[in-house]
């Protein structure tokens, strides 16, 4: 009876030891898998939506925009912008056309989104150039001036933003240098949100009045300035300055705190130009 009850004894101890050893390396199991899933997260870039980005050097800052998540990889392309505009590269050629602008006027509203300074643009307002059809969504401001001209800098520039398809954009540079007071920046600089903010108001303003009488310009292939820096824009930049003072200038800048991307390698691209007449 006694070696009976110690057999059972020794079975049920057995038993236990078996159990706790399965559910230890369950356990364990477990633990490697959750370390797993926990690596392969931390590995993953982040949620573009999420990613924070700048335009002064650091971890976040342009050098850095292609390593910061998969939707900014392009920012490591080929045909990446700006870019520097050498006029003793320049192809001259004849498959160029004057730029048709159909702009009217727009209700004022003024976005300071922590990048740049826009004024969205509501209505019917295009462009045609060379033959396809472009619609003004908005322009917004860099300084200092994002592209460059035989390496010089401008103080400010300011970008029309126009889209055809969601793969086909076209932008118009304009650059501003020292000289009269600007009209479009008088009546709205003190207006402008000097942090994130809007200002909207139902004041008009006629859009083609803020370009240049004459509407020369270079042209090239390139990408958005800012992530997700795609591929898909026709730059247009305009020979002919605009003008403002050099208050204005000052007040703006300090406004916009560089915010500009530094110039990209032109890869081989051909940089051409067209003379209005």
């Amino acid at each position: 009876m006694k070696l009976k009850f110690n057999l059972i004894a020794l079975t049920l101890v057995l038993i236990f030891f078996v159990s706790c050893s399965n559910s230890n390396k369950n356990d364990n199991k477990g633990t490697k898998n959750d370390e797993t899933e926990q690596l392969k997260h931390n590995d993953s870039k982040k949620d573009s939506k999420n990613v924070h980005w700048s335009h002064h050097k650091g971890e976040d800052g342009p050098e850095n925009w292609k390593n910061l998540c998969d939707d900014f990889a392009d920012c490591g392309g080929n045909s990446q912008s700006p870019i520097n505009i050498d006029n003793n590269s320049i192809f001259k050629v004849n498959d160029l056309v004057t730029a048709v602008f159909n702009y009217g006027k727009s209700k004022v509203n003024i976005i300071n989104n922590g990048h740049t300074v826009q004024f969205n643009i509501d209505g019917e307002n295009n462009v045609n150039l060379n033959g396809k059809n472009y619609k003004l969504l908005q322009f917004h401001y860099h300084a200092l001036s994002e592209h460059t001209i035989d390496g010089k800098h401008f103080p400010i520039e300011v970008h029309f933003v126009h889209k055809h398809s969601d793969t086909d954009y076209a932008v118009i540079g304009v650059m501003y240098v020292e000289g009269k007071e600007n009209k479009l920046l008088k009546k709205y600089l003190d207006k402008i949100p000097t942090s994130k903010g809007d200002f909207k108001s139902n004041d008009t303003i006629d859009i083609l009045e803020i370009l240049p009488d004459n509407k020369s310009y270079y042209y090239y292939n390139g990408s958005l300035t800012t992530p997700p820096c795609t591929e898909i824009v026709n730059w247009y930049i305009l020979k002919n300055p605009l003008e403002a003072s050099k208050e204005q200038i000052e007040k703006f800048s300090e406004i916009l705190h560089n915010n500009y991307r530094p110039v990209q390698p032109i890869n081989g691209r051909k940089v051409k130009q067209y003379l209005e007449k």
